[in-house]
């Protein structure tokens, strides 16, 4: 999985600020690191009141000590202390307010594509400063402000987390004291309260009456389920991207950025590359697309910008001009971090989005999805469906090569138990079985304590719906005794299983839900992540299945079916419309896999399909017959 470094901004491990936050507390390594860069640059005698107070429990010696524990070095650079601020977030802040850091060189870009001259700048979501920073850098820079003047001016921040206002406040200063200024008091614009619900009117008056120039961040993403009921209803009735009840942080933070921007404003901010694709993020998709607010996208793909983070990201540019197009860059290889400014771009006409799910692609990209898409979809020609969901598998699962005396075996807290194998169903874990050939030597098993309702035939030529209802504890104790035994004695295990959801557990043996269990008949396996299409064929009709997807097609032949999903043709269609996760792998869910169609074919090319062995001759007569240009 391809994960950035940290060498751009400094070698600090996040399990010495851990140690040094055992050590010395964080009141202690703020105070220590900001007493050291004082020191370093000459500014042990502060005139700043704010910076005095922070320092004044601190020695000279105990500052460098510090310095040293955690950076081993005793004069800290401002990098080198936003990146201990950013690590120095407590856990609880970090899972209830989405707080990671911000890899420089990623701030340094987005502050170039959005801040210019003497622009108002603010961050809703400011953490500890690092967007702040360079953007007071670069007006510094341009302008023949002070940078005093620049804080008190141009610079905004707001976030809800106390600590991060602090940090911000010292950041700054530092910068200012940098730069030789030594204000006996600054007058920030930087506010402790939750973005979301501010009147920012009300907070700044005089700027809000026309908006900021430039809108940057990298706004928390965290799940509206981990929020106050007050501030979800709050959201909810003031967000328009945010209709339903199921949402992350972000998708406001978002809509927000827009609403502060003047007209001729920019907002930049970090946010997770799934809004593209989700269903959560669709009524952000409708808010961007049918304003025609995006004005660039940045796709970082498999790199995951954030250390303990595991979500995979994007920057989104916006602004209030009505466009044609957008701009799109894909990101495949991390050495060009530092040169984003200097890749190449793609146009995107909004045109060609579909609020549903948007596909980034170029013109040539887009005329071959399009044709792809434009026969029979696979889920108008088969049923795709998820898997079992027991929720306590290894209570379930049983294998058919440990046997005794004609019964499989199992374990449970170290005692075997035998199980009637009649009460068992064949299991295929998608997850772990490659190709065909292991498919048929797949040897695990599940107790399936249920029994048959009734059978609708359906039109269907590989299969019926089966409706099912569990076995009675008191047929089951007689019918398969030794399985009764067993399931009795993992009552309290089982007991153990997730109760949200409406799960009911009566009798205690039932599967937490009841998907996956209906479907039969001959169908194709996929797994949920791969690197390329790996649609697996099995003709156990009765089989269930987990960890994965089945395609059960309808009236379709199932050979057929099997040399079309897994042509190369499927593979360029995923890379071009699923979501990358690590490895260079795609994302097969149904969402992503239902829209790819299959070509009418005549007897003789049906006929070649069923004969044909070679899988480049495959490819070319669906590449040909598709008539798309993907090589």
């Amino acid at each position: 999985m391809a994960n950035l470094t940290q060498e751009d901004t400094a070698d600090i491990s996040k399990q010495r600020v851990l140690n040094g936050l055992q050590e010395f507390g964080l009141e202690k390594i703020e105070s220590g690191l900001t007493k050291a860069y004082l020191d370093s640059v000459n500014m042990q005698n502060t005139s700043n009141r704010f910076l005095r107070r922070h320092t004044e429990e601190v020695s000279t010696q105990e500052a460098r000590k510090i310095s040293k524990s955690i950076l081993n070095r005793e004069s800290p650079s401002l990098v080198d202390i936003l990146r201990v601020f950013e690590l120095s977030v407590n856990e609880e802040d970090r899972q209830l307010n989405g707080v990671y850091y911000t890899p420089e060189a990623i701030v340094e870009y987005i502050v170039e594509e959005t801040v210019s001259g003497d622009d108002t700048v603010c961050d809703p979501a400011c953490g500890g400063g690092a967007f702040l920073l360079e953007a007071t850098k670069r007006i510094h820079r341009s302008t023949n402000k002070s940078a005093v003047e620049v804080l008190q001016e141009n610079i905004y921040g707001v976030d809800i987390i106390e600590d991060n206002i602090r940090k911000s406040k010292v950041i700054l200063l530092l910068y200012a004291v940098s730069q030789g200024e030594d204000p006996e008091k600054v007058e920030f614009n930087i506010s402790q309260t939750d973005s979301l619900r501010l009147d920012w009117q009300a907070e700044f008056p005089m700027l809000m009456s026309q908006g900021f120039d430039a809108v940057v961040g990298n706004p928390p993403y965290v799940k509206i389920q981990q929020q106050s009921t007050e501030t979800k209803e709050h959201i909810l009735a003031e967000y328009e991207t945010v209709r339903e009840g199921n949402f992350n942080t972000y998708i406001p933070f978002v809509e927000l950025s827009i609403r502060l921007l003047d007209d001729d404003g920019i907002s930049g901010l970090i946010t997770p590359l799934n809004y593209f694709t989700t269903l959560t993020g669709e009524g952000l998709r409708r808010y961007l697309q049918d304003n025609k607010y995006v004005r660039k996208v940045v796709d970082f793909g498999e790199i995951l910008l954030f250390e303990d983070a595991l979500t995979y990201t994007a920057i989104t540019f916006l602004d209030k001009k009505r466009k044609s197009q957008l701009e799109y860059i894909r990101i495949r290889d991390e050495s060009v971090l530092g040169s984003l400014s200097e890749q190449d771009s793609i146009s995107i006409n909004y045109s060609s989005l579909n609020p549903e799910k948007w596909r980034l692609l170029d013109e040539e990209e887009y005329q071959n999805i399009s044709i792809i898409e434009s026969y029979r979809r696979l889920d108008e020609i088969a049923n795709i469906h998820t898997g079992i969901a027991t929720l306590k598998d290894d209570v379930y699962t049983v294998f058919a090569d440990s046997t005794h005396d004609g019964y499989y075996t199992t374990e449970l807290d170290g005692n075997e138990y035998l199980i009637e194998p009649d009460i068992c169903r064949e299991l295929v874990k998608i997850s772990t079985v490659d190709d065909d050939e292991e498919l048929e030597e797949n040897k695990r098993r599940i107790i399936f304590p249920y029994q048959k309702v009734s059978t609708q035939v359906s039109l269907d030529m590989n299969g019926h719906r089966v409706e099912y209802d569990i076995i009675p504890p008191e047929r089951l104790s007689k019918q398969y005794p030794k399985t009764f035994e067993y399931l009795e004695d993992a009552r309290d295990v089982l007991a153990t299983r997730e109760k949200g959801g409406g799960a009911d557990y009566e009798p205690w043996y039932k599967y937490g839900r009841k998907q996956g269990i209906e479907f039969t008949g001959e169908r194709l396996y996929i797994p949920t992540y791969s690197d390329g299409p790996q649609f697996m064929h099995h003709s156990n009709g009765e089989a269930l299945f987990c960890n994965g997807y089945a395609v059960f097609p309808k009236r379709e032949d199932i050979e057929i079916l099997d040399k079309v999903l897994n042509s190369t043709v499927m593979d360029y269609y995923m890379k071009k419309t699923s979501k990358d996760i690590q490895g260079d792998y795609q994302c097969y869910q149904k969402n992503f896999i239902r829209t790819f169609s299959i070509p009418d074919l005549d007897s003789e090319e049906k006929d070649f399909l069923r004969t044909e062995k070679e899988q480049n001759q495959i490819d070319e007569f669906l590449i040909d017959k598709y008539g798309i240009n993907i090589h």
